[in-house]
């Protein structure tokens, strides 16, 4: 059975690859119009279709792979990083598929979250470890409900912060946009609205961004460098923090491939006001999940260790990136932190959930370093 989870592990690992290949083909092939309309040509539309199919059969395999590592390991199968990682991307991928491309009618985008689906399962395919008991810190039935919350959480966190992502972007393109226009651009999020400056008036419906000649003037004001640099520059960072060079050098193309998609996706992207909607509401669903981790993970911690907290290194960078989305969420209902300054605590947070899990976990010693 072990064998079969690696197996199965790395033929979904291929199909996400295939099917985020075959999205960004159909996002390609996708015309957007003055209105913001989206229309895929018949190329497009085989290639949504082949990608949709490609997803379903590796999120399958994925199921799969867990399992059969579970049976393998006669446990729930998400007891170290490895495990954490997998099923961490494959929530992510069913959550993309159920809410993104089939409630939200954002197919198109699905490539945006395969991508760090696939990296993660890369991430974990590097701490690999082979399938056995757990140690004894961890047999306990609080495994299966703290470590379950916390996946859950975190996998959704993951889709929210690719929609913040795209929503900076969005963002920033249609506030160019609108300079050059000589339009006053409000802000792309719920309750904002394109004015024309010689009226005064309302241009169009809150949030729906300016009115432009071409969906490719979207393009012209971003410059795809910069798009490339910044994850490039991230994931070489990433490899030198894990003291491997070459794992950082070779990662770093992979990023910028991903940027320069995301530069090229701009006229295609939903409104930036849709996308910071979404970007909240996979929050505010998420975040309830992940504060009733961290309260199972205390009634854990009594348990095992005769202490409800003791600032342990994992537990501070929880209590911390807990407090960023709450800070998010806040900055949501205040009027004035609507918009990109909330998005940047989002992402801000998130990339506090990133060094929690695996700087934490690799790097500091505590009581949560078995989960290596």
């Amino acid at each position: 059975m072990a064998e079969l989870s690696n197996t199965l592990f790395f033929t979904a690992f291929g199909l996400y690859i295939a099917a985020m290949v075959a999205y960004f083909f159909r996002m390609a092939f996708t015309r957007a119009t003055v209105d913001g309309v989206l229309a895929s040509t018949r190329a497009g539309e085989r290639a949504g279709i082949a990608a949709t199919g490609l997803a379903v059969a590796g999120a399958t395999a994925h199921l799969g792979s867990v399992a059969a590592r579970g049976i393998a390991a006669d446990r729930v199968p998400w007891a170290n990083m490895y495990e954490y990682s997998s099923v961490m991307a494959l929530i992510a991928v069913v959550a993309g598929l159920v809410v993104v491309q089939r409630r939200m009618g954002y197919g198109h985008l699905m490539g945006f979250v395969l991508a760090p689906a696939v990296i993660m399962m890369a991430a974990g395919a590097m701490l690999f470890v082979p399938a056995g008991p757990t140690v004894p810190a961890l047999e306990s039935y609080w495994l299966k409900i703290h470590v379950t919350a916390m996946v859950s959480a975190s996998a959704i966190f993951i889709l929210a912060f690719v929609a913040t992502s795209l929503y900076l972007a969005k963002d920033t393109a249609e506030q160019r946009v609108a300079a050059r226009s000589g339009q006053r651009y409000a802000a792309g999020t719920v309750g904002a609205a394109s004015i024309d400056l010689e009226s005064d008036t309302a241009k169009a419906p809150a949030g729906a961004g300016p009115a432009i000649g071409s969906p490719l003037e979207l393009r012209r004001v971003m410059s795809p460098v910069w798009f490339g640099v910044f994850p490039a520059v991230f994931f070489l960072v990433w490899g030198l923090a894990k003291y491997d060079v070459v794992r950082g050098m070779s990662m770093a193309p992979v990023g910028a491939l991903l940027g320069v998609a995301a530069w090229y996706a701009l006229p295609y992207l939903p409104s930036a006001a849709q996308l910071d909607a979404l970007a909240y509401r996979l929050t505010a669903f998420a975040l309830p999940i992940f504060s009733f981790a961290i309260i199972c993970g205390a009634i854990w911690a009594e348990e095992a260790w005769g202490r409800y907290w003791g600032w342990d290194p994992k537990e501070t960078g929880s209590f911390f990136t807990w407090v960023l989305y709450a800070a998010y969420l806040h900055a949501r209902a205040t009027h004035g932190w609507r918009g990109r300054r909330a998005a940047w605590i989002g992402a801000g947070a998130f990339v506090a959930l990133m060094v929690t899990y695996f700087a934490v976990n690799l790097f500091v010693v505590g009581l949560h370093s078995y989960a290596t």
